[in-house]
Order: C-alpha cells, then sequence, then structure tokens
C-alpha cells in the first residue's frame, strides 16, 4: 500500500486496537507490538494489510497477508497466526466482513468455470495479490469512510467493487468454490457454519454429511481438504476458543464455561485449553478483539 493509502487510514484512528467505521462490515485493527502465534477463528471476511504482517497457518499450509497480499477467508476456520509489528511500523489492517448474498450476486455472473475444474487444492482460505484496482478501491474507501454522509450513499457500492475485484483476482477459484452450492466445498462450508453456531450442543458427523447429501467417509476427505482438520478436531477448537471468550469477555467462570462448551467436566476442558493455546484458562486476562467475526 503507498503513503497517500496510510494518510487517509491514520485519520480514522489515534491508538491501537479495534476500530468501527461508518460501514458496520468494516472494521479498522492496529497493534504496536508483535503478537506470537496465536489461536484465531476466522470467518468469512476479506482482510485488507496497510502496513505490517501477519502470518496464518492451516495444519501444514502457511498464509502470508501484508500489503502486498491481501488475505480471502470464504468460510468459517480456525487458524494459528503471528503478527508483526512495531511502535516504529505498527500493524493496520481493514477487517472486511464480506456480504455473502452480494458474493452470490457477482459470483453467478462471473465464468471461472476453467479454473475450477483445474483446481485440485480446496483450502478454504486463500490470499491473492494486491494490485492496483485494489490500491484505488482501499483508497476510495478509506476517504468515503471519513465521512457518514459519504458512506452512507457510497460505501455499499464501493463494497460491492472491491468483492468484484477479489473475485475476478488470481486465486479466486477457491472463492468460488466455497460459494457454488453443488460443489462439496460449499457443502463443507454450511456445515461448518452449523457447527460453528452450533458447536455446544452434541453434534453428529453423519446427520452433518446426510443433510448436505454426501456419505461419511466423503464427509470426512473434503472437510479435512477445506479446513485441514477432522470434523472433531474442528468443533474441538471452535469450543476452545468460544469457551476462552466466555471467560474474557463475559467473565464466566472456568467450570461454567466448560459446561457451556459442552463439556462434562472442568478438569478436561482445561487440559484440552492448555493444550491448544499453552496456557491454562484460569490465566486468562480481559483483552479486546480483532472484530466480532474472529475470535481471538
Amino acid at each position: 500500500m503507498n503513503k497517500e493509502i496510510l494518510t487517509q487510514v491514520n485519520k480514522l484512528f489515534k491508538n491501537d486496537g479495534i476500530h468501527d467505521t461508518f460501514l458496520n462490515d468494516v472494521k479498522i485493527y492496529t497493534t504496536s507490538k508483535f503478537d506470537p502465534l496465536s489461536p484465531f477463528i476466522y470467518d468469512v471476511c476479506l482482510i485488507l494489510v496497510l502496513q505490517g504482517k501477519k502470518i496464518g497457518h492451516l495444519g501444514d499450509n502457511t498464509l502470508t497477508y501484508d500489503s502486498k497480499n491481501y488475505l480471502v477467508v470464504p468460510t468459517t476456520l480456525p487458524l494459528e497466526c503471528e503478527t508483526f509489528a512495531s511502535s516504529e511500523e505498527p500493524f493496520i489492517g481493514l477487517i472486511i466482513s464480506i456480504d455473502k448474498k452480494i458474493m452470490y450476486e457477482i459470483i453467478d455472473k462471473v465464468s471461472k468455470k476453467q479454473e475450477l475444474e483445474s483446481s485440485k487444492n480446496s483450502l478454504g482460505v486463500f490470499s491473492d495479490t494486491v494490485d492496483e484496482n485494489i490500491k484505488g478501491l482501499t483508497l476510495r474507501l478509506l476517504k468515503i469512510l471519513q465521512s457518514k454522509e459519504e458512506t452512507n450513499i457510497l460505501g455499499t457500492n464501493t463494497l460491492r467493487e472491491l468483492f468484484y475485484r477479489v473475485a475476478v483476482g488470481e486465486n479466486s477459484h477457491f472463492l468460488h468454490k466455497m460459494f457454488l452450492n453443488s460443489n462439496n466445498e460449499a457443502k463443507i462450508a454450511r456445515a461448518l457454519k452449523i457447527i460453528h453456531t452450533q458447536c455446544e450442543s452434541n453434534l453428529d458427523i453423519s446427520n452433518l454429511a446426510r443433510q448436505e447429501d454426501m456419505s461419511v467417509s466423503s464427509f470426512h476427505t473434503h472437510f479435512k481438504k477445506v479446513t485441514s482438520h477432522t470434523p472433531l478436531q474442528y468443533i474441538k477448537k471452535i469450543r476452545l476458543n468460544k469457551g476462552k471468550n466466555l471467560i474474557s469477555l463475559q467473565q464466566y467462570l472456568v467450570i461454567d464455561a466448560a459446561y457451556e462448551m459442552g463439556y462434562d467436566s472442568a478438569s478436561a476442558f482445561s487440559r484440552d485449553f492448555k493444550s491448544y493455546f499453552g496456557y491454562p484458562p484460569k490465566e486468562v486476562k480481559p483483552s479486546f478483539k480483532e472484530d466480532s467475526n474472529i475470535i481471538s
């Protein structure tokens, strides 16, 4: 990103943290401290990094998103991320929730059939190159966000154009797969949403597979291709992240968070929690979040 973009975004915040804008789907996240490898749950979003760098890990896959590469998460996924920042060069990023209805409309009008057929990778997240169109739209969006009136009149259409540019990007076949209803990737995306909203329940994998007209073995195979996790591993990570939020954001006791997330005992929850986060749940401290759609 260029200096003009940094000049405009610096008008929209003063301190480290999460900053709302006049558009509900757009938030600014900034930090001046390095954040070591930490688990996150990312929902359907686009992340534009204006300064600094993040490295995301999903299984054996590594994705870098910085001023030259944006990140697209077409479905709910658990990643482990590092944030590279300093007081001299803070991390600054735009976190944009992707409007599914708008993206469906765009993808329906954009032909990517050849790329879809030739692509064997089904991973549910990808990075792509920030080209001049993306830069121009980012600058325009930042200027619009400085005025409530301009945001109300121009904001949604600017996001729509931005989503279009993402939908025709070099790696956008990943996105198309997740939004084409008949694809196995889209079926898994719908199952992920159910898991995300009902993770504390006793979810039956065979029922999830049946709802998408898939065999259990096919469901497991495609689930791991998209998420790099088995269904049970995925459910556990969602539960632990939500349990952490209950403790840090709603002051739940550890035992209450454990039962709320479907665990039979606080000790089992604490054991899994420490294995995942590297410290016990009793050491969780209040913290701000990058975004309501991103659970840390």
